[in-house]
């Protein structure tokens, strides 16, 4: 807590965790520059490329821990900012040190061979036949190279997700290796305190990535035995699977969030991102699923009884006290999923209206269900709908939002969809002049 003008204020985790940053880098300057600092003023050729080279080194070290703790769950900060953010931040990262990776062996290389004035081939072999686990780090890079390059958008969009994924699990071994690598160079061997303060973060990180990506989840299952109760198709291409188990009010979430799900049967066990469509109950869980690609297909046709892993909840798309009580909901397509179980959480408590866009009647997912929960439901189909029959024609825009909501700026307005249509609905809001901290979302891919 810190006590200001205004009076006293919590620090909240993000800020801890920014903080933390910093001292990590102070302490990281301090450890290179008491060994690799006299280099710099030494006039040895070469000497700074090898000075630049081990700082770049410690930095994209420094930087990959960072990228793990973003995406281990931390569940002092993932809540509060939300993993879409957090997943932004963690790509963000992986770009800016791209070019890092490749620096750090060519200055090295490059600075050796200038003091030692021999080529740049003989350097390199030296340096992978005789340095302390040099080539554990080769084949960190190459499997590093390959991992980023699937990610690239040309190459991603024709991977599968479980692809992509085992792509992704592979970079685990990459860090493990270059890390090997790592605890053995200048600044870790002349400074024992260094090396114990870079080998306790490692086991602090890759220790929370366990604990909350694969303990939390095992731990779950054990504590609820989550498994498929029932199927129901919800139309020609979404399904809702329920999901029981043991003590279920104990498992904590809130209406709007996720969870990564891992079927366990054959074919099933990459775990997927989908949303909780039913608001907390205490009796069942349900996921409702669009049939978009293999894996999702095949829900369908899973049997009553399998287990399934959950790993979450997940996501910051929740409504709280803070957001007061007149709420617009704007959903399209399958985004109705989150949205749904936020109507549920409020209905009875708060002015809800639901804004829902999709192709057809046959498209509409929950219709019933949201009419029984609200009674200001806007169907909007894109495709033709006839005057009488309850919907509305056309396309989610600002004017149809003013005339749908003419109170639209004193809500606060949360919304789901595909990518092109909330782009199209954000710019909306804002030519609208609805306060952007009264637009809540999550974007996923």
């Amino acid at each position: 807590m810190v006590v200001s003008a205004g009076g006293a204020r919590w620090i909240t985790p993000l800020q801890w965790f920014a903080a933390a940053c910093v001292l990590h880098t102070c302490a990281l300057s301090v450890a290179w520059w008491h060994i690799s600092g006299p280099l710099i003023s030494s006039g040895v050729p070469g000497n700074r490329l090898v000075a630049l080279g081990r700082l770049v080194g410690l930095l994209v070290g420094s930087a990959v821990l960072l990228q793990l703790a973003l995406v281990s769950r931390l569940p002092w900060i993932e809540p509060s900012v939300g993993c879409d953010r957090l997943y932004c931040l963690h790509r963000y990262i992986g770009v800016v040190i791209a070019p890092l990776f490749v620096s750090h062996p060519v200055l090295l290389t490059v600075g050796y061979a200038r003091r030692h004035r021999v080529s740049l081939s003989e350097q390199f072999v030296k340096i992978a036949s005789g340095w302390p686990h040099a080539w554990l780090a080769i084949v960190a890079l190459v499997i590093i190279a390959l991992v980023v390059t699937s990610s690239l958008p040309p190459i991603r969009r024709h991977l599968t997700y479980d692809a992509w994924h085992a792509s992704h699990i592979a970079m685990y071994l990459a860090i493990g290796l270059a890390s090997i690598h790592q605890a053995s160079g200048a600044e870790m061997l002349e400074q024992p305190w260094w090396w114990w303060y870079w080998v306790t973060l490692h086991v602090a990180v890759i220790g929370a990535l366990l604990a909350f990506r694969a303990g939390r989840p095992v731990f779950n299952l054990a504590r609820h035995r989550f498994r498929i109760d029932r199927i129901v198709s919800e139309s020609d291409d979404v399904t809702s699977v329920y999901l029981k188990g043991r003590r279920l009010e104990r498992f904590s979430f809130r209406a709007g969030q996720y969870a990564n799900v891992a079927f366990l049967t054959r074919g099933h066990w990459a775990p997927h991102p989908f949303s909780f469509s039913a608001a907390p109950n205490g009796r069942f869980l349900r996921i409702s699923i669009k049939a978009v690609g293999d894996f999702t297909r095949r829900i369908r046709h899973l049997t009553p009884g399998t287990l399934v892993l959950l790993e979450g909840p997940l996501g910051a798309f929740t409504a709280g006290p803070s957001n007061g009580c007149k709420f617009l909901m704007i959903a399209g397509g399958i985004g109705i999923t989150p949205i749904r179980a936020l109507i549920e959480s409020l209905a009875g408590k708060c002015d809800v209206v639901l804004v829902y866009g999709a192709r057809a009647a046959n498209d509409l997912v929950f219709a019933a269900e949201l009419r029984a929960l609200t009674p200001r439901c806007h169907f909007i189909l894109s495709q033709t709908a006839k005057a009488d029959d309850g919907y509305l024609q056309g396309r989610i825009d600002g004017a149809m939002l003013e005339k749908l909501v003419p109170d639209i700026q004193g809500r606060e307005t949360f919304l789901c969809g595909p990518p092109a249509m909330m782009e199209s609905v954000i710019g909306a809001l804002r030519a609208l002049r609805v306060d952007g901290w009264r637009v809540h979302y999550e974007r996923f891919a």
